[in-house]
């Protein structure tokens, strides 16, 4: 199992994307953190902020490439971050609903 991080600075693409994550049943729950601060160190030297929205969710890590190939072709030219935590330990009904997702 893993927990995806999709990160974006659009807003509906995030709202999208987790549309699109649970009519396709890549996973069960999203959760959308609406414009959490981004700190980033500009070229210039200087720390700017930038407000980004992060989808995250549970999946099985079978189901990465396929739903990075998915995000890839709904919103081209995107500028998703992504990145996935490997999940070691989950309670036993939050396992049985991942298990169930759908493997291509």
């Amino acid at each position: 199992m893993i927990l995806f991080n999709l990160l974006t600075l659009n807003a509906q693409h995030a709202q999208a994307a987790t549309h699109l994550l649970l009519t396709e049943r890549l996973a069960t729950d999203v959760f959308v953190d609406e414009a959490i601060a981004n700190h980033r160190l500009t070229p210039a030297g200087t720390v700017g902020t930038q407000p980004r929205y992060r989808v995250i969710f549970l999946t099985k890590a079978l189901l990465y490439r396929q739903i990075e190939s998915l995000l890839n072709q709904e919103f081209p030219n995107n500028d998703f971050r992504i990145y996935t935590t490997a999940v070691t330990h989950v309670n036993d009904a939050e396992a049985e609903q991942i298990r169930a997702l759908r493997l291509v």
